[in-house]
């Protein structure tokens, strides 16, 4: 018989012990990746789809059956699209051990455009289980497609005439090519329009509109729409909204308080967001008052963007207000700003009459 030196019996005996050990992380660790990539509880009958070609403003549907592969119920069951062009629709929150139940999704297209990739993300109540994540693929590439939805100048200073670009296209080889034959822009405004070419997408192509303010614009929100008549056999008319917030020195969120319609005996409040329009400009004393005096007005700086230098005007319609319209009102916001010392804010609402209960 032949004996085993002790140490190497030894060495064999923690080779042993310590190899369940070895695997179990590995169990563990492999659970972990796949909690991660998908859920422990729920599958798919598939990971992906994709819908195709498509045009803009068109809805795509597709459904998706999950079942509960564990051996307990599952509950609180939900879905969420990746952003407002998805809306998705669960026929269970609750399952039993072997159940199926269905996703419904549906794609808007809206003004998206190219070849693009979203994703639906399918969980439940208890996060440690996973969830798993649906790529939803789309080819918005026929017809005639608009760069944006419309055009918008931002936040632009009183007196200057900038220029904001927009594009209508086709992609070759699905869409058609057009000509625009015309185009119905506001008073005020001008249009060069150039072949458009896409940096990336050579079959990209159509045409790059570059529309400029040519006149001196209102202080406020300005709002207008561009007309734009092509030769396209779907779409011979695509309207676009135009729009810009044009500010003096002081940059406004808005230049009405809107309070609504609402019934005497309630506090309601309205509040706007202001500060210096550039780096130029710097206020001096601010303050802020209602000139009938039916209004509680305060200002101060904005508690999370006072270091960038916004301040918040907060008014207040009080409980014991007159039954009426508020359309009267008018606001005025001191900032010791040369030329605009002064900013008059109009006021919209209705204070309604309120209801006397009769006991019966």
């Amino acid at each position: 018989m032949v004996r085993m030196p002790r140490l190497t019996a030894l060495v064999v005996l923690l080779l042993l012990c310590a190899a369940p050990a070895v695997r179990a992380d590995d169990a563990a660790t492999g659970e972990a990746e796949r909690r991660k990539q998908g859920h422990a509880d729920l599958v798919l009958d598939r990971y992906a789809h994709d819908f195709g070609q498509a045009k803009q403003s068109e809805v795509r549907t597709t459904t998706f059956t999950y079942t509960n592969r564990s051996d307990k119920q599952v509950s609180g069951i939900a879905a969420r699209g990746e952003c407002g062009c998805s809306a998705v629709k669960l026929s269970h929150k609750e399952l039993e051990p072997g159940a199926s139940g269905t996703l419904e999704v549906e794609f808007h297209t809206l003004s998206l455009s190219g070849y693009l990739m979203k994703r639906v993300q399918l969980f439940t109540r208890d996060a440690s289980r996973g969830r798993i994540k649906i790529p939803l693929r789309i080819a918005i590439v026929d017809g005639l497609i608009q760069g944006s939805a419309g055009v918008s100048f931002g936040d632009i200073g009183l007196g200057t005439k900038p220029t904001k670009a927009f594009s209508l296209r086709w992609y070759e080889g699905v869409g058609k090519p057009f000509e625009i034959t015309e185009l119905d822009l506001p008073e005020g405004f001008k249009a060069v329009k150039t072949p458009y070419r896409h940096g990336k997408d050579a079959r990209w192509r159509g045409w790059n509109i570059a529309l400029s303010v040519d006149r001196d614009l209102p202080l406020g929100m300005y709002s207008a729409e561009v007309l734009i008549r092509t030769d396209h056999k779907e779409r011979a008319r695509v309207t676009l909204p135009l729009s810009a917030n044009v500010c003096g020195k002081i940059w406004l969120q808005a230049r009405r308080l809107s309070f609504g319609s609402f019934k005497q005996g309630r506090v309601r409040k309205a509040s706007i967001k202001f500060r210096p329009f550039d780096d130029t400009v710097t206020f001096g004393k601010v303050s802020a008052k209602s000139r009938s005096g039916r209004l509680h007005v305060d200002v101060k700086p904005d508690p999370y963007m006072a270091d960038q230098g916004y301040w918040k005007l907060t008014a207040t319609v009080p409980a014991d207000a007159t039954p009426g319209t508020l359309e009267d009102e008018i606001v005025e916001l001191h900032t010791g700003v040369p030329g605009e010392e002064v900013t008059l804010l109009k006021v919209r609402g209705t204070v309604k009459v309120a209801k006397v209960r009769v006991a019966k």
